[in-house]
């Protein structure tokens, strides 16, 4: 039984603001952890088990969101099955974020892809890969890394870029996207530890092998789009 110092540890508040990218990175956060009752928040800080979240959650289109929660799980980085981070169990799902989601379903427009990828039958491959993946999905192509960077604007949800072809030009376009405000997530694909040790440095948020295995794209896709792009 927790002593008394304990449990009233534990009922001290934590108190994180959590902002999106866009409102469809915020959806696709909300398909895959909070419509399930919770929020998995990757981050380094710590907090124990237990203990009362109060989180705002920032959402372009929206405006703020106000949830209050518990610490369920925590995940440090020396685990190796993921980011590490907090499991948020929330205490209450009001009718405000409902109505909020349902004004951005009711807006939304679907998700823009860049993919680049020098060669034809790999771009050709990947965006019918991604479109399975993402139903919803824009796929714009390049086959150029210039022509890649200039696309890079605020319109592109995520980036999906192919290393090994011209891995100069991809470890560019990576860097490109991360000056974009607020940075592209972006997904390098290379088929070697090496290039893809470079991708990681030049800014990619996802690393996977080329040809990607359609699960672990999948996972990467979902994982890059819901990720918050602040949590404070």
């Amino acid at each position: 039984m927790p002593s008394g110092s304990e449990r009233e540890h534990q009922r001290i508040p934590y108190a994180v603001e959590v902002s999106f990218r866009t409102a469809s990175s915020f959806l696709v956060a909300y398909s895959v952890n909070l419509s399930r009752g919770g929020l998995f928040l990757e981050t380094e800080h710590d907090a124990p088990l237990g203990a009362e979240i109060s989180l705002r959650l920032a959402v372009p289109n929206a405006g703020p969101v106000s949830l209050h929660g518990v610490v369920a799980w925590r995940r440090g980085r020396e685990s190796g099955d993921g980011p590490p981070g907090l499991g948020i169990e929330f205490l209450d799902l009001g009718g405000d974020l409902g109505s909020i989601i349902d004004h951005l379903v009711d807006g939304f427009e679907g998700i823009n892809v860049l993919l680049l990828a020098p060669d034809r039958q790999d771009r050709n491959s990947l965006t019918r890969v991604i479109r399975s993946i993402l139903g919803t999905a824009d796929v714009v192509s390049a086959g150029d890394s210039r022509v890649a960077e200039t696309l890079l604007t605020g319109d592109i949800d995520i980036a999906v870029i192919d290393v090994d072809a011209d891995p100069e030009g991809a470890l560019g376009a990576l860097r490109q996207a991360k000056l974009v405000h607020p940075p592209i997530p972006a997904i390098a694909l290379a088929s070697t530890k090496k290039l893809r040790e470079h991708a990681r440095a030049a800014g990619a948020d996802e690393v996977a092998s080329n040809p990607p295995a359609f699960t672990e794209l999948q996972v990467l896709l979902v994982r890059a789009l819901g990720r918050p792009i602040a949590v404070r």
